[in-house]
Formats: C-alpha cells, sequence, structure tokens
C-alpha cells in the first residue's frame, strides 16, 4: 500500500505540470489524439491532474 500511495502522489505532482503544459500547448482535439482518447475524456483526465474545472 505504500509503494501504491506513493506513486499515487508522484503521479499527481508529475501530472498537474504536464496537464498545466499540455493545456497551454495544444488544443483540447490536439491533446485527445495524443493521448489516445476521445476529447472528452482528454479534457477530463486533464483537468482532474491540472486542478482545473472540465467546465472551464
Amino acid at each position: 500500500m505504500r509503494a501504491a500511495r506513493r506513486l499515487e502522489v508522484v503521479a499527481e505532482r508529475v501530472g498537474y505540470w504536464a496537464a498545466r503544459d499540455t493545456r497551454a500547448d495544444l488544443t483540447s482535439a490536439q491533446a485527445a489524439v495524443a493521448l489516445g482518447l476521445d476529447e472528452k475524456t482528454a479534457i477530463r483526465l486533464m483537468a482532474r491532474f491540472g486542478r482545473w474545472s472540465p467546465y472551464a
């Protein structure tokens, strides 16, 4: 459990900056293609990691 929690914390910290940079550099459609997701799912994922509302 400790290892899983550490992985979760690291992913959250790294994901924050990755999501913020992706939002600044790409459109949501471009990000979706890069992530291999549909646009709605990509927006929700980036919003979760970037700590912003997906409805903004």
